[in-house]
């Protein structure tokens, strides 16, 4: 084997092999709370992904304009960090997103180096199982509810904390779905696909959330509008998946109608004519207080949680969030790179003869996670942030493949020796802050006592105000 090759693969399993002993021995085989799982098992996964992928002799060709403009974001969100009231909330927020779009990056050259066709199958597979996999345990949580004569939301969605969370898991895969079924050659895996659209539909319907009338309409007429003809075979596999879902749901909804003996139409039901805002409006407007208030800089990163009074940590707006913890700065560069983004991606699909499946539908997954950061909480849960790693990194390899070349001889080490320093400094941070805020919140959380007191989650780990001094006193005086 040429020691070019043999000595990357010996290193990144070296390196595994450390983050894995390192987390579990310095950290525990599980989080000291329930709730902390995901983040807990998060942070490992993408400690597992960087020493793993790290060592790949895959490099991005930056263009010139985008890397001027990328380094200019990187020292504005320094120079907020840097001012933010709150150091470590600020640290951690940015370690965490910069943790992010390197783990993006990573599985776009993952997906360089494994091949197309074979990354595809395998992600294809994946998305399937999880989503049949989380239907089944609302599925499961929907009898479980039934059987005691009481349709409970909290017992339907409980494994996924709130309804909310289950709907956006479902705004980041339900458009990959038609791409899945188009391009799997497998007719037993064909069927399978389609079984899992319409329980995966049926139950986006059976939510009620209204983010879904929103968020789904617009990323297919935004597809509609660039793609155009290309678009409508891939729309007729859509269409069959929505219907078979609909179905689903109306049989969901007669059932539960003659056992409980309820309204057919039931609650939850998706509509903009409910009185209530679920308290949107309310924390828009405080965010919007807090952008005035600090217009530049913004508040500093994670602090919305430690200046509302309500239990939401964050704005469930990316707009607003950017503006009252970023500033408008960051928030311009942000959004001006986004259109950019955004008219590349729409050329290069209008000059595809003819589109991919794939294309379509990751462009519209990618509509679909900006419009729903618009009223939902996209960005700050684990599971969601693992689904948004695994389809933004597709999508930048996909948009984007010209730009990714191998390497190879000697400008392989330097490439090793400069990230390989740059992981074990960062994971080192990670461990030592996740030792240090698993420990703050036992003393937070657990009275001398021994009683447990959730009274609220920290943000980071939950959502939550673990750092929030204002928090903590009206906690302490309760």
């Amino acid at each position: 084997m040429n020691s070019n090759t043999s000595f990357p693969r010996f290193l990144a399993t070296f390196l595994l092999c450390i983050w894995v002993a390192s987390f579990f021995g310095y950290l525990g085989w599980k989080p000291g709370f329930a709730y902390n799982a995901q983040r807990y098992f998060e942070l490992f996964l993408l400690g597992c992904l960087f020493c793993a992928g790290i060592m790949l002799p895959v490099r991005f060709c930056w263009h010139r304009f985008c890397a001027v403009a990328c380094f200019t974001l990187l020292t504005v969100m320094v120079l907020v960090i840097w001012q933010a009231e709150n150091h470590w909330l600020a640290v951690r927020e940015g370690l965490q997103y910069l943790a992010l779009f390197s783990a993006i990056l990573l599985v776009a050259k993952v997906r360089h180096r494994a091949g197309s066709s074979s990354f595809d199958r395998a992600a294809y597979i994946g998305l399937v199982l999880f989503c049949f996999g989380c239907s089944l345990i609302v599925v499961e949580g929907l009898l479980l509810s039934i059987s005691v004569g009481n349709l409970n939301p909290g017992v339907v969605f409980g494994a996924f904390v709130n309804v909310r969370i289950f709907a956006e898991l479902q705004f980041l895969t339900l458009f990959l779905l038609p791409a899945a079924w188009l391009q799997m050659k497998s007719v037993g895996w064909r069927w399978f696909i389609f079984l899992t659209a319409i329980l995966w539909w049926g139950l986006l319907l059976f939510t009620g959330t209204r983010s879904a009338l929103v968020a789904l309409p617009f990323a297919l007429l935004v597809l509609g509008l660039s793609g155009g003809l290309k678009t409508l075979d891939w729309l007729k596999v859509l269409a069959m998946q929505f219907a078979g879902g609909f179905l689903f749901f109306v049989f969901l909804r007669v059932a539960i109608a003659v056992i409980l003996g309820s309204s057919l139409l039931g609650e939850g039901s998706m509509s903009f004519a409910r009185s209530s805002s679920s308290g949107r409006l309310e924390i828009w407007a405080d965010a919007w207080q807090h952008f005035v208030a600090n217009p530049l800089l913004g508040t500093g990163p994670g602090s919305f949680a430690c200046f509302t009074n309500g239990l939401a940590a964050t704005p469930h707006n990316l707009l607003l969030q950017l503006l009252s913890e970023w500033g408008v700065f960051v928030t311009i560069l942000c959004f001006g790179l986004a259109l950019l983004i955004f008219v590349a991606l729409v050329k290069r699909m209008r000059s595809a003869n003819p589109s991919n499946p794939l294309q379509l539908s990751l462009f519209a997954t990618l509509v679909t996670i900006v419009a729903a950061s618009m009223m939902e909480g996209m960005i700050t849960g684990p599971l969601e942030q693992m689904l948004i790693v695994l389809v933004l990194g597709w999508a930048w390899h996909f948009f984007a493949q010209n730009n990714f070349t191998d390497l190879d001889g000697k400008t392989l080490r330097w490439y090793q020796v400069k990230y390989v320093i740059v992981l074990i400094a960062f994971l080192s941070v990670a461990l030592w802050g996740a030792k240090a805020d698993l420990a703050f919140q036992k003393t937070l959380l657990v009275s001398p006592d021994g009683v447990v007191n959730l009274s609220y989650g920290p943000r980071f780990w939950a959502d939550g105000h673990d750092h929030c001094s204002d928090w903590h006193e009206r906690y302490q005086n309760r």
